[in-house]
Parts: C-alpha cells; structure tokens; sequence
C-alpha cells in the first residue's frame, strides 16, 4: 500500500536539455518524422511507440518546448506546439498523438506547486501521462493531502513510457459544493492493463490503469478551476506568458495531430492519384474530372482546417493575463471541433480517391484513414457539442445544464 513518504525537493535548474527556437523546433520535428515514418508499421505492430522514436524525441528536445525556463526548457507558445505536433504526425499518427499529448502535460504541469515541479522537473527526462476523469471511488482528503484507492480509467496514452500521471478527480466535500482537481500519481503507485487493441491509433499505448491505493501529498494536487481561472499556484512560479495562458492550453495539443495526419494524407493521395492519372491516355484523364474536383477539395479542407488552428494559437496568446468570456470560450471549443471534423472528412475522402490500393496494410493512406478517425472520436473534438455551446452563447442563451463545464 502506498504510504506518506517524505519528498525531497531539489533546487532548480536540475535539468539539461536542447533549448530551442520556434526555426530549430521545427527543424528539429522535421528530422525526428523522418525517422519515425519508417518506424510506422513497427508502432502498429507493438501497439506502443518503439523505445527509439522515444528516445529521438527526448535526444532532439521537443519534449521541452513546453518547459519552463526556470526548469530548463525552452517555453515556446501553442503555435510552435501546433506545426511540431502536425509534423510529426504527418509522418505517423500514433507518434505525434503521443507526442502531443505528452507535451501537453509538461503545461499542466507548471500549473502546480513548487514542490511538485521540482519533482518532476529535475529529472531531464521525465514524462506525464494523463487520464482527465478517473473513475471508480472518488479521492478523499487524508491529513497531509488525499488517499485515492480502488479508482480506474481508460485512453492513457503513452503510459508505458511516464513517469507519473495526471488524473483527473471530483473532491467531495461535507460543507461545500465539489471540486474537481488535478492529482499528480508517480508511476510505481499505478497499474497498467494492456487492453489497447483497436482500429485506429494502434501505435499509442493508450491502455486503461488503475489506481489500487496511493497517498497524494496536497503539493501533488492542483484545483481545476485554478488552472482554468489564471490562479493556480504554478503562475506564481512560472512568470513567463505561455504559463498565464487559459487553462484550454494544453488541451489544444489533441488538435494538432488529426491536421497533421491530413495533411499526410494530402501526400499519400497525391502520391497515389499522379501514378494512377499518369498511364491513363489524355482523353481517359478528363473522364476524372469529378475526382479531381474532389481531391482539391479535400485539400483546401485541410488548409482551412489548419489556418483555423493557426487562428486559434495566436486567439491564446491574445487572451494573455485576462479571462476568457464565455462566448470566447465557445469559439476556442467550435474552432476545434470545426478544425478537426473537416480534417477527418478531408481523409475520407481521399482515401476514396486512393481506390483499390488503399485497402492494403501496406497503404499509408489506409493508416491514415485509420487514424484520423479515431483521433477525431475524442470527445474534446467534437463537432455538435461545440456548436450548440456556442450558438446558444452567441445568441444569448444560458449554457446547457450539461455543459456547464469550464474552458
């Protein structure tokens, strides 16, 4: 049984790793997709990224990007976030959904206490998984922090790789209303159940845990509505502007790889429809017309959708040190949702354009197809929630009794 053990705290900067610009990012995930495309079939096969794909990252520093400086890291903003995850991702789903999501919670992260940073971030290859709702019993307040036992969960990407995991709780209280609360897990305080056996993303690892019995100090635990609110304790330590950014910050990493799993698909189609065009007379060609309306279409779906996202990241930034409004709130969500409802569509449509060749293992485009569409079931990347939260905030209805829930 996990117990109250003492922690030591180190001072900072413990850790050493490639800081790097927005240029040398990108240059940076550009090499390591390279790479990583190969290694594909292999993700697939083993149902979790090779230890080398891992092993490219932490060596490059993209895991960094979202560091702070005070830990070492580089601190660069959701828009560099965005391109390197799309990369990435392009070149192979599971691996920048992994990535992505990972990077998401050295974020969240900064969010919490000094103490709980220090833990994490003195160690220079330390990586966060996360589950957002962890079900079963609910946490409890013990002396000295919170005891969680007997909870479980499933999707948690990449934890055979963490260090820790974030969880996700309600904290029930005898003279107040709930609170739902981040809590920060090491690794040897959790089980892994390795059921993750799918259609789409097969690469990623995103097996169910549990949670058997394990003492939460009340330094490893951070307020929901803190971090959403700009008044979580991590601000005080972390005076850069990536970290006074609203708390939808490290969520938005779940949308950068289903665009970059289309605009990979762009490519594989491309590939696929120039040497299938190419032995066809010039006269069979302009039979094709209607497919060739199609896959411009498909292509400037996938344009929108990122230059959407790319509106998105600079909308962040924009919001610095303020709260967002409510209907801010609804068009972070719509804009998401939006995005990567058109990049799912985008696929599916050329992967019609692929024809016959696209059904074999061996076919990028199947993969992609694959992936992107369970990327897309995620449920923070949803269409029809989003637009009605927002349609009823722009017309000045009350938010939904079911989705009264924070950005």
């Amino acid at each position: 049984m996990a117990g109250m053990r003492p922690v030591a705290v180190p001072e900072r900067p413990l850790q050493t790793r490639p800081v790097l610009t927005p240029e040398t990012a990108l240059d940076q995930a550009k090499r390591v997709a390279q790479a990583v495309r190969a290694r594909a079939p292999e993700a697939e096969a083993l149902r979790q990224l090779p230890q080398t794909t891992l092993d490219e990252l932490q060596a490059s520093g993209l895991f960094g990007i979202a560091v702070p400086r005070e830990w070492g890291g580089s601190e660069l903003l959701p828009d560099v976030w965005l391109e390197v995850i799309a990369e990435i991702a392009a070149a192979c789903g599971s691996s920048g959904w992994v990535y992505g999501v990972l990077l998401g919670h050295m974020w969240l992260v900064s969010q919490f206490p000094f103490e709980a940073q220090a833990e994490v971030f003195s160690k220079p290859d330390a990586l966060v998984a996360s589950l957002i709702r962890l079900g079963g019993s609910a946490p409890r307040r013990v002396p000295g922090g919170y005891r969680w036992q007997a909870a479980s969960g499933r999707f948690c990407s990449g934890v055979d790789f963490a260090d820790w995991v974030v969880v996700g709780g309600t904290l029930q209280s005898d003279d107040g209303p709930p609170e739902g609360r981040w809590f920060l897990i090491p690794r040897e305080d959790i089980e892994i159940e390795d059921d993750w056996f799918t259609s789409g993303l097969k690469g990623t690892g995103s097996k169910s845990i549990r949670v058997p019995d394990a003492f939460i100090p009340e330094h490893r635990s951070v307020s929901m509505q803190g971090v959403e609110s700009g008044t979580a304790p991590g601000r005080a330590v972390n005076p850069g502007e990536l970290y006074a950014l609203p708390g939808s910050t490290w969520t938005f990493v779940l949308s950068a790889t289903p665009i970059g799993i289309a605009r990979g698909a762009v490519g594989s189609a491309r590939e696929a429809l120039s040497q299938r065009l190419e032995r066809l007379p010039e006269e069979h060609v302009a039979d094709q017309s209607a497919n060739l309306e199609r896959f411009a279409r498909a292509c400037t779906e996938v344009d929108i959708a990122h230059l959407l996202l790319q509106r998105q990241a600079r909308r962040l930034v924009e919001t610095l040190h303020r709260p967002l409004s409510p209907l801010e709130r609804t068009i972070h969500r719509r804009d998401i949702g939006y995005a990567v409802q058109h990049a799912r569509h985008a696929v599916n449509v050329l992967y019609e354009l692929g024809g016959g060749s696209s059904v074999y293992e061996t076919a990028e485009l199947q993969r992609q197809w694959r992936d992107v569409n369970a990327a897309a079931a995620h449920f923070g990347l949803q269409w029809e929630a989003s637009a009605i939260a927002f349609s009823r905030a722009a017309l000045g209805l009350p938010p939904a009794k079911s989705d009264r829930r924070g950005r």
